[in-house]
């Protein structure tokens, strides 16, 4: 045909070469216009990234940027999460802020996408293809690294196969789910409606918004992803509400669940041993405890159940062994603190470490449990670097201990830590524990339920503010309930959080004669004025401060006052056992502006029957320099011993 007709077949050949090249031009065209605007928009985009391929960036103008509130997501056998620091006392605090670990849960700034699974395909404007029923990442400004300083817009890691969106004027007003093949929401310059806008009162005046930044730079290095980070402020900055709040009664729900749960889904042991059967056998005393409710040490209006806590406590009296840990260097390990707002880690360590304490065995394959003695705030003493605002240091100490130990002994890798527990108070012990001791009993005084608390497996620390070591118990008690003349007191530092300026705006400066709300009182010797205002108010405000966590509830106990914590979201200590409500308020930080209506409806009855419980509940709240029976070294035992019976399986 060819030899035949050669015009013909240069003609076919001619048209098909145009014709691809055609189509060639045609591609190029398309793709220019999906991506030249955004490219144009990038280079000339005033919002800089700071990035550092080992991650360890830093943001030089952090110290004046306000970071806007994020929601939180739900981890595993958790109701709510986030991350945290800061909530300490006024006496002896320090004073750095919160520090995000690698896990995310941080509060992140305004407008920050999500920070999803590696292998991401991300061209910058196209239609993206999501999963079929998937929620699109519109504006989620979840799990942001650890110390990360988030700018205005940055890069996302999704998932595989997944196209990010691109930051535009509004946002969407929900997060729709997003079919297959379907165009993926755009993300906003605002944050999303359900986002609670904070209140600019308590924010500091020269704050800045966490907008964009003209001193940050943007680096591009091949193969690597940007890394966002989030810098923690000293007193510039401080979380603000979250719109999302756990109740009381709410918590307790969660944590009947989570017994169910951990129940039916306990990891069984790599293999059994004697101590496991034990366990096994207590529970079922435990759970078929017949009831008693006439013990005279025991007022059973203050308890969940009477019965169950008193047959735990006998049982655990009975049986309990726990091995401790000898290695470990000091100061970090083995050194008690005795005085100061995280004494609550020292004089537990102090007492189970004694030479003559009877639960300690020496024989590891006779424990039930397994005690870390490292000290939170010992650790941030020694390896904190001043103004590093990281802590991944800390966190890698941590975990070499766990490998050192776990090579030297089989007890962690059996049951991968799960009869293994600590007791901290610093507060960013959350972050720093929260993936290490995943499966362990963490006793937290910043128990807070957004920051990975595990209801049913944590349990809560009291934190107590022990001014001397020698006599823990000096002071304590307080007036009768007719002779407290005033109705509220409080009195700390104002710029402490977010909370306490929102307090003083609306009660302080003796805007009302009935309450005592104060700043930072001035001191006097042996603190009398604080000490004097506690013992003769009928109400003590525990009002957080950076965190949800407070001296001032055991204070309150202390010298018998009532408490009223004013913090969401705090889980109160020994939860799984005592019943607060029946001798403590909880108001929500919503409701400031109501506090005195609220304290004036409680009838004098009810009142005086509430300062009656804080009496006879205040033995579960007292350190002894020999340990007493329900004391406070046995209640925080106990809250372990009873959390690892609830969730032995073999």
């Amino acid at each position: 045909m060819r030899p035949e007709f050669p015009g013909l077949w240069k003609v076919v050949e001619s048209r098909r070469l145009l014709w691809l090249l055609g189509l060639t031009f045609a591609l190029i065209v398309t793709f220019q216009y999906i991506e030249l605007p955004n490219t144009i928009s990038s280079l000339f985009s005033s919002t800089k990234l700071p990035f550092s391929r080992n991650g360890d960036g830093e943001h030089k103008s952090s110290r004046n940027l306000a970071p806007a509130m994020a929601p939180s997501f739900p981890q595993k056998n958790a109701s709510l999460v986030d991350d945290s620091s800061g909530g300490v006392g006024d006496d002896e605090e320090v004073e750095v802020d919160k520090i995000f670990d690698s896990g995310g849960n941080a509060t992140a700034p305004t407008v920050s996408p999500s920070q999803l699974k590696e292998n991401a395909t991300a061209p910058t404007v196209s239609p993206s293809q999501v999963k079929e029923n998937a929620t699109a990442p519109t504006v989620s400004p979840s799990q942001v690294k650890e110390n990360a300083t988030a700018p205005t817009v940055s890069p996302s890691q999704v998932k595989e196969n997944v196209t990010a969106p691109v930051a535009s004027a509004k946002p969407p007003a929900a997060l729709p789910l997003v079919k297959e093949n379907a165009t993926a929401p755009v993300a906003s310059a605002k944050p999303p409606a359900s986002l609670p806008i904070p209140n600019p009162s308590p924010v500091k005046d020269n704050a800045t918004s966490h907008v964009e930044d003209k001193n940050s730079t943007k680096t591009n290095v091949p193969g690597v992803s940007p890394v966002v980070r989030f810098v923690p402020v000293v007193k510039e900055y401080s979380k603000t509400p979250d719109s999302r709040v756990m109740s009381i009664s709410d918590m307790s729900k969660q944590l009947r669940r989570n017994r169910i749960s951990h129940n039916r889904l306990a990891k069984k042991p790599k293999w059994v041993t004697k101590p496991d059967l034990e366990l096994l056998q207590a529970k079922y005393e435990i759970e078929n405890a017949p009831i008693d409710d006439k013990d005279p040490l025991l007022y059973a209006p203050l308890y969940r159940n009477v019965s169950i806590f008193k047959r735990s406590y006998e049982l655990m009296e009975k049986m309990l062994k726990v091995y401790v840990y000898k290695e470990g260097d000091k100061p970090i390990m083995h050194s008690p603190i005795l005085r100061g707002i995280y004494a609550s880690e020292g004089w537990f360590m102090k007492l189970i470490e004694s030479n003559n304490n009877k639960f300690v065995t020496k024989d590891a394959s006779k424990a039930h449990l397994f005690y870390l003695p490292f000290s939170s705030r010992m650790l941030e003493v020694t390896l904190y670097v001043q103004d590093s605002h990281s802590h991944r240091n800390l966190v890698q100490y941590l975990k070499d201990y766990i490998d050192s130990i776990s090579v030297k002994y089989p007890f962690w890798n059996r049951t991968s830590g799960a009869d293994h527990f600590l007791a901290a108070c610093h507060d960013w012990a959350p972050s720093e524990t929260r993936n290490v001791f995943a499966k362990s009993i963490r006793a937290l005084c910043n128990s807070d339920v957004k920051e990975g608390f595990v209801f049913g497996k944590d349990t809560s620390l009291p934190e107590t503010f022990v001014r001397d070591p020698k006599k823990p118990l000096s002071s304590i008690g307080g007036k009768s309930a007719s002779q407290r003349p005033t109705l509220a007191f409080f009195a700390g530092k104002p710029d402490h959080g977010y909370l306490r300026p929102i307090l003083l705006s609306y009660w302080g400066n003796n805007k009302d004669p009935d309450l005592k709300i104060f700043g930072k009182l001035p001191r006097t010797k042996g603190n009398k004025n604080y000490l004097q205002f506690m013992k003769t108010s009928k109400y003590c405000i525990c009002a957080k401060g950076f965190e949800v966590n407070s001296p001032r509830v055991v204070e309150a106990i202390f010298y018998d006052c009532v408490p009223v914590i004013i913090s969401d979201n705090f889980v109160p200590p020994f939860f799984e056992v005592l019943n607060w409500e029946s001798f403590a308020l909880f108001v929500a930080e919503k409701d400031i502006p109501n506090l005195k209506k609220i304290l004036m409806s409680v009838s004098e009855r009810r009142y005086r029957q509430m300062q009656m419980r804080v009496k006879r509940v205040q033995k579960h709240f007292l350190w002894h320099v020999q340990p007493e029976k329900y004391d406070m070294f046995h209640m925080i035992l106990h809250s372990v011993w009873f959390n690892r019976v609830s969730q032995i399986s073999v």
